[in-house]
């Protein structure tokens, strides 16, 4: 079996106080009178499973319902393949369910102790659960679910071929958007290939360097003060080397004074160490010289240059507001602003290399949606041949089921038709849709029988049916019972009954009773065996006053399901 539910724990939901429910594999059924309390158990399951609860759920006086359900996922691949991608690890194969609602009507949910959003905790509860009731009866109606319970059916090599025809399908979609966008934009692709064309020049015609703006800075400042620093450095080579009126220099004065101390160091040795560095200062003077001549010839700069240089300055600060910061941010716009342009420029070419792609797409969606039609229409044959074989076990074998298909209009993603299950209840009647001649007790044989038939393909664990026998009787019911059992040979299978020919089948049957104590209503669960599951089948076939025949007819219900499930 591929997995199970193992217990569902419930404190302070509705009527419940305190309840847990062991569950086993095979059919688990639950029965009880009117009013006890059976569909709370469907509710809880449900509402554990992530369905919508407000603080109306909340027992009252309590501030808040918890509910917990634990699975045993260990040959459930599927689940645990989810559950691996949103890195949620498994404790021992086991997987806990746990949510909480508070009166108020916040809920929390946890996946093994992880909270997690209510969407993942949503999708894990239908990987591992399907209901089936009078709700999920009237799904069928609804046309759209045929063609999705009809490519179930047909198993891994029909699934395949839906997938290629819906990843061939988002193909063309995608290509198709490309090429409107670029169809529809072209107007304003010439406007923005105008305007880069226009950046781009501006930049190559000011033949921008990266630094030029620092480096005119500088020499800006430097011609802004250059009489000033023409007239500086003029008095101060005339101080150091070369003097205009004739006096003594700092260069003739320290020249003349190394001169004395090197003849007196004839006299004092100790001396020479003096005019050593009174020569290296004499070395440096003349160089700080030479350095005031050059600044003084460069300070008598061409006229206009200053005006020149302004203007450059003007002309990238210009270009700095609009492309960049920087000089090196303009010149990496002009590199971007010229790769856009070339895309541009190729985009009429891209356009009509996508119309071809578009329709080369659209054949290969097209020969792709062949090969799903065709299995699709060998897959509606074997399910029209299995669902009257079914039927027929289950008293309806007079009906006729058809699988219709009517065509797409253009490439879609799920293939080129839409199914339709088409029912005839008498002979001689056309098939029409179910939704139009089907009764409630015909719809849930019929949901029956496709769920017998796909339970061999289908991954979910467990299967819960709530009162499915409605609107049957007689030997359909007999039927019934018998296909729920052999469900439950591949799934798990809980179900809500209140037929007898149904929970004789049980491989646990679990009773649900009503009690007050202490003022209060409560809902509580045991598991019924030997003598007392007899005395409960009798009670569901006599009602309160149970006789002795309806004992004797509950025991015979339970030797023939056990000569069912235990052929000789």
């Amino acid at each position: 079996m591929k997995g199970m539910l193992r217990r569902l724990a419930v404190k302070n939901f509705a009527l419940i106080d305190d309840l847990t429910i062991e569950f086993t594999p095979g059919l688990n059924v639950i029965t009880g009178e009117t009013g006890a309390g059976k569909s709370l158990i469907v509710d809880a399951l449900q509402v554990v499973l992530g369905r919508r609860a407000g603080g109306e759920a909340v027992r009252t006086g309590s501030e808040k319902a918890v509910l917990e359900a634990v699975f045993d996922v260990n040959t459930a691949a599927t689940v645990a393949f989810f559950l691996h991608q949103e890195d949620i690890g498994l404790e021992d194969e086991y997987l806990i369910m746990w949510r909480e609602v508070s009166a108020g009507g916040r809920s929390l949910y946890r996946l093994n102790g992880r909270t997690v959003p209510l969407s993942i905790y949503r999708t894990v509860g239908r990987l591992l659960v399907d209901f089936h009731g009078q709700g999920e009866q009237q799904s069928l109606l609804q046309e759209s679910t045929h063609r999705e319970l009809l490519d179930r059916f047909g198993g891994a090599p029909l699934l395949a071929a839906r997938d290629e025809v819906k990843r061939l399908y988002d193909t063309w979609q995608q290509a198709r958007q490309e090429l409107e966008k670029l169809r529809s934009s072209e107007r304003d692709r010439w406007r923005l290939l105008d305007s880069l064309n226009y950046h781009i020049k501006e930049i190559d015609k000011a033949q921008v360097r990266p630094g030029e703006d620092e480096e005119l800075e500088k020499e800006c400042l430097f011609l802004r003060h250059a009489e000033k620093i023409a007239r500086l450095a003029t008095e101060a080579y005339g101080l150091l080397y070369e003097s205009e009126s004739g006096q003594p220099t700092a260069t003739d004065l320290i020249g003349q004074a190394a001169s004395v101390l090197h003849e007196l160091s004839t006299f004092d040795q100790e001396l020479g160490e003096q005019v050593a560095a009174l020569e290296g200062v004499l070395g440096q003077l003349q160089e700080t010289a030479r350095k005031c001549a050059s600044l003084r010839e460069r300070a008598a700069f061409e006229p206009g240059r200053l005006d020149m240089v302004e203007e450059r300055l003007s002309l990238l600060r210009r270009l700095k507001q609009r492309y960049g910061r920087t000089l090196d941010e303009v010149l990496r716009y002009r590199e971007e602003a010229a790769a856009e342009k070339e895309r541009l420029l190729q985009a009429a070419d891209r356009a009509d290399e996508l119309e071809g792609k578009v329709k080369e797409i659209e054949c290969a969606w097209e020969a792709a949606a062949r090969v799903l039609s065709r299995e699709r229409r060998r897959s509606a044959r074997r399910l029209e041949e299995e669902v009257a074989r079914e039927l027929a076990a289950l008293e309806m074998g007079r009906v006729t089921f058809q699988v219709a298909f009517a065509p797409c209009a253009g490439p879609a993603a799920a293939g080129a038709e839409e199914v339709t299950f088409l029912f005839s209840p008498n002979p001689g009647e056309p098939p029409k849709p179910l939704a139009r001649i089907a009764s409630g007790g015909e719809l849930a044989r019929v949901m029956l029988a496709l769920k017998t038939i796909l339970a061999r393909v289908d991954d979910v664990p467990t299967l819960i049916f709530d009162e499915v026998d409605a609107g049957i009787g007689g030997r359909a019911l007999q039927a019934v019972a018998e296909r729920l059992w052999k469900i439950g040979q591949d799934h798990q299978v809980i179900c809500v009954t209140h037929a007898a020919q149904i929970a004789c089948y049980a491989t646990q049957h679990h009773h649900i009773y009503k009690e007050v104590t202490g003022g209060r209503t409560r809902t509580g669960v045991r598991v019924l065996s030997g003598e007392a599951r007899i005395e409960e089948l009798a009670r569901m076939l006599a009602g309160k006053e149970i006789t002795p025949l309806a004992r004797q007819h509950a025991e015979e219900l339970v030797l023939r399901a056990r000569r069912v499930v235990t052929p000789s």
